[in-house]
């Protein structure tokens, strides 16, 4: 996303949007050592001439903080969508977004909320690191804490799901992605799980309706009764 950007679906809801410009991963989900059993992401700075450093990221949606004190020492901080926003995997629910490793973050105050595509932060190098990036989670639902995973006992927020189901990438140029699953929000609301559609089409819902009693005189009779406008609730 760009800086500012704003990105609403039809039915007035948020569309959540990735935070930088550009995204070029550093340090996938489930790595051999900070990452491992987690699905946290790193993100270098980056731009159209290469690496970007103290590069912002915005506020992927309407958000308010919610935590700035589970890490000091990596300056974490945890934003919640104020409200239900659309997300890649096709569902619409809150979300929360856990930034690591700015120097100076702008926002301290449990509480402060801002508007989507406004500066929340930049890439640093606060706490361990081996360079200037941001630490990324994302988790479903609103705030629910933090937990420690197995094998390194590494931290993430519970509830985290994989950030490329949790971010569309529309107006980022995908500089190093690892071949993940990004996608782009083309509207005008984002379609439900394929698991959950319903295509209650005539054959379907005769086949509900006349279960084990279907027969030629049935069938018959269903297709006179929708040729003259009658209605079936399956």
């Amino acid at each position: 996303m760009r800086a500012g950007e704003q990105l609403v679906a039809a039915d007035g809801h948020e569309v959540c949007l990735f935070p930088l410009e550009y995204l070029y991963m550093s340090q996938d989900e489930g790595g051999d050592f900070s990452h491992a059993g987690t699905l946290c992401i790193d993100f270098l700075g980056w731009g159209p001439s290469g690496r970007i450093y103290r590069c912002p990221y915005y506020a992927p949606c309407t958000c308010k903080l919610v935590n700035s004190t589970m890490d000091t020492y990596s300056n974490m901080r945890v934003w919640e969508s104020v409200d239900k926003v659309w997300l890649p995997d096709g569902t619409l629910d809150y979300v929360c977004f856990q930034f690591g490793h700015d120097d100076s973050p702008p926002y301290s105050t449990v509480g402060a909320t801002v508007a989507q595509g406004v500066l929340i932060g930049r890439t640093g190098t606060a706490g361990f690191v081996t360079g200037d990036h941001v630490h990324y989670n994302v988790a479903r639902g609103q705030f629910a804490g933090g937990e420690r995973v197995p094998p390194n006992n590494n931290f993430q927020l519970k509830n985290s799901i994989h950030i490329y189901d949790a971010n569309y990438v529309n107006d980022t140029v995908i500089a190093r992605g690892f071949n993940h699953n990004w996608r782009v929000y083309d509207g005008p609301t984002p379609p439900p799980p394929s698991n959950e559609r319903k295509k209650k089409f005539p054959w379907f819902i005769y086949a509900r309706t006349f279960r084990g009693r279907a027969n030629v005189w049935h069938f018959a009779l269903f297709i006179i009764y929708l040729r003259q406008g009658g209605d079936v609730d399956g």
